[in-house]
């Protein structure tokens, strides 16, 4: 990993307002108090500029915005929205900003401890991978990425679904320099709902149904519609298809078996509605990067796993 000084990051000249990219940090040692007297109330009253010129839209924003000092205020904002976090990194994917709230998640107390490090630190290195690819396809194309469901580490060990959305951050001269967004937990049929009733019943069917065997033609039949329409409403909604919603319901569910009971993980397949072991180990690893048995040997307690896991 590249190394890093933080005084680049924080440091600005005296009497100047940081020049940081989008403000992260906030007023620094040197930087000019964001309401000074009543400069603030001036700036909310007055769109003209010193010189007597009308200002732009833009112009006055970017005033206002100067006044602040950056954008740290707004940090305290998202920090006070139930089950939003976010970070920013650089270009190299190290963090730059992290939320308290993600800070809790992984088991950490300051934003100092990851300041300059890459999702290395708290993840495998498969996961690690996987979402420094989404970083550079973030960067490289200039598109958001925008509700990517994925299964990120908690404090425990264990896995979570979480909803991560990704913009690029640019600089003053339009240049690429990093990546931010936030990440909340994925909650099947909560928020992510479009508002479609028939969907909204679909969703609810496959909640309490998602450990049966479940074919896509009957829920396409409850919606009235094709299955090609269902999975298209699925992928808009859900950013997955219908089968993909079912299988990832059921690796949630499996997991939390496996870390919280002794049941043996061929019944736990079963329960689940997979074939066999074999298949249900497959899928697990596919989605989780773990075996079910690496997977629980890392949670439970060894005495507690029965032996039959071992056959």
């Amino acid at each position: 990993m590249q190394s890093y000084d933080k005084s680049d990051m924080l440091h600005s000249e005296p009497g100047e307002v940081s020049r940081r990219p989008l403000g992260l940090y906030g007023p620094t040692k040197g930087t000019v108090d964001p309401f000074p007297g009543t400069s603030s109330q001036k700036v909310q009253s007055d769109s003209r500029s010193s010189g007597g010129q009308a200002m732009s839209a833009g112009e006055y924003q970017a005033r206002f915005f100067n006044e602040m000092g950056g954008l740290s205020q707004f940090r305290k904002l998202i920090e006070l929205m139930p089950d939003v976090d976010y970070f920013a990194k650089d270009r190299d994917s190290r963090f730059v900003a992290i939320s308290a709230g993600t800070l809790r998640r992984v088991g950490l107390a300051h934003e100092e401890e990851l300041i300059g490090a890459g999702d290395d630190k708290i993840h495998p290195a498969n996961v690690a991978r996987a979402i420094r690819e989404d970083d550079l396809q973030v960067m490289k194309t200039r598109q958001p990425l925008i509700d990517r469901v994925e299964a990120l580490y908690k404090r425990s060990r264990t896995k979570d679904w979480f909803l991560t959305t990704k913009i690029p951050i640019v600089n003053s001269k339009d240049e690429v320099i990093g990546v931010m967004g936030t990440v909340r937990p994925f909650q099947p049929g909560a928020s992510q709902s479009s508002g479609d009733s028939k969907l909204e019943q679909v969703v609810a069917f496959i909640r309490q149904n998602y450990r049966s065997r479940i074919a896509v033609s009957i829920l396409a039949g409850m919606a009235h519609v094709s299955g090609r329409h269902l999975n298209r409403k699925f992928q808009e909604t859900f950013r997955m298809s219908v089968q993909e919603y079912i299988i990832r319901l059921r690796i949630q569910s499996s997991g939390n078996e496996l870390a919280t009971t002794d049941k043996p993980i061929g019944e736990i397949a079963v329960d689940h509605a997979f074939y066999d072991q074999s298949v249900f180990t497959a899928q697990f690893k596919k989605y989780t990067g773990e075996t079910p048995r690496a997977y629980r040997r890392a949670r439970l307690n060894p005495t507690r796993v029965r032996h039959t896991d071992e056959l």
